[in-house]
């Protein structure tokens, strides 16, 4: 036989109020999270918005290019774009890129590493004041460096060719480098190298067979922000560049321009091409530069 609940309205009351105190913190925990997505979505949004807008624009044709009002899509999309930036020299300025960057990229890591060890771990006069001077080389604009490099590198006849671009990549990428190096260094306990010393390891076994393999991470993290500038750089490859050394970012607009006029279908379409190899570059090392970023942030 059913029982009648015999409770009084101002029990009810209560419970129900006990009920929504301790609903009401789920409810404020879920809005947080909401609320965060959406503004990590606009944020992935407004960074990509970019890379859509030139991957929309290289499938458009000419006209839509340049109509008024902008088109926001392709009516009929098309590979033409693609094609024609195929056929100029597109795949000479890849090779100019690559064989700049990755030079430059090792160049820089090997000196950067050394240098960051140096500041890290060894003590000698003037460690400070040096350490500050290296760093600030990274204030000055490119801009104010563009003609006493270009008079340097004329006076060594490099002018013209890729050296022109590995040998200022190399130095203009090494306060980079020895900055995020030595945190890394900085976070390895010295009794590894301290212990390896005593066991008859000189100074420098210690750093390649014990420190070097445990900031493996570390050393891919920097040699990936520093292949990426390189990769992008535009100024000095304008100055320093003829046609048959041109690397992409100035290849690019030499493809896309003619005399009078810009085939912003051809841009975007070089454009996004550009990027292909960042991007597979970036994904099949994922790992190694998360955990890199991982290892950088942990202090301690």
């Amino acid at each position: 036989m059913a029982t009648m609940d015999t409770s009084s309205p101002q029990e009810m009351l209560t419970i129900s109020r006990v009920g929504a105190r301790s609903l009401l913190p789920r409810l404020r925990h879920v809005s947080g999270q909401v609320w965060l997505y959406i503004l990590l979505i606009l944020i992935l949004l407004i960074q990509f918005f970019p890379m859509i807008w030139a991957l929309l624009t290289s499938l458009m044709t000419a006209n839509e290019t340049t109509s008024i009002p902008a088109t926001l899509l392709p009516a009929h999309p098309a590979l033409s774009s693609y094609v024609t930036a195929l056929q100029g020299d597109i795949g000479r300025y890849y090779v100019n890129s690559i064989i700049a960057s990755l030079v430059a990229t090792l160049i820089t890591m090997v000196l950067g590493t050394l240098a960051a060890y140096a500041f890290a771990r060894l003590r000698f006069r003037f460690k400070m004041p040096l350490l500050i001077f290296v760093l600030s080389l990274s204030l000055f604009p490119p801009l104010a460096q563009v003609i006493p490099v270009y008079q340097i590198l004329q006076s060594l006849h490099l002018v013209g060719s890729l050296a022109a671009l590995i040998l200022p990549y190399s130095v203009f990428g090494l306060p980079l480098a020895i900055l995020i190096l030595i945190g890394f260094f900085q976070d390895i306990p010295i009794e590894f190298e301290e212990a390896a010393v005593v066991d008859g390891m000189s100074r420098f076994g210690a750093l390649w067979r014990i420190i070097l393999p445990m900031t493996v991470a570390g050393l891919f993290t920097t040699a990936i922000i520093v292949f990426v500038g390189d990769w992008n750089e535009y100024l000095f490859a304008l100055n320093y560049t003829t046609t048959n050394t041109y690397t992409l970012p100035v290849g690019i607009v030499n493809i896309s321009q003619t005399e009078f006029t810009t085939n912003f279908g051809i841009l975007s379409a070089a454009t996004v091409m550009s990027v292909v190899p960042l991007v597979i570059l970036i994904l099949l090392l994922e790992r190694r530069i998360v955990s890199g970023l991982m290892a950088g942030g942990l202090k301690g």
